[in-house]
């Protein structure tokens, strides 16, 4: 299951309540348009390049595998640190 990005809430297949769902949690597949439509999911199955994200979206990308960025990093300078991260990723 694809990866939530930011915060999102849901009513799952089965349930009456919206649910809350935390960035890193994954997302039930009956609910993936809907956080597809508002940005709430990670974009690893699609595998789109960094620099197609928003810079929140980055953030959040780099939170969830530890990488440290100066607070007022431009979208470029994210992108970068994420792809160089993915790349080493897939070298080892």
């Amino acid at each position: 299951m694809p990866k939530l990005i930011k915060l999102f809430f849901g009513v799952p297949d089965g349930e009456i309540y919206p649910r809350e769902f935390e960035p890193g949690d994954e997302c039930p597949p009956e609910l993936v348009e809907g956080a597809k439509s508002l940005g709430a999911l990670g974009d690893e199955d699609d595998g789109d390049p960094p620099d197609s994200l928003t810079v929140a979206q980055l953030r959040a990308a780099l939170d969830e595998k530890g990488i440290e960025y100066k607070p007022t990093a431009r979208k470029a300078e994210l992108a970068e640190l994420l792809a160089n991260t993915s790349a080493a990723g897939q070298s080892e």
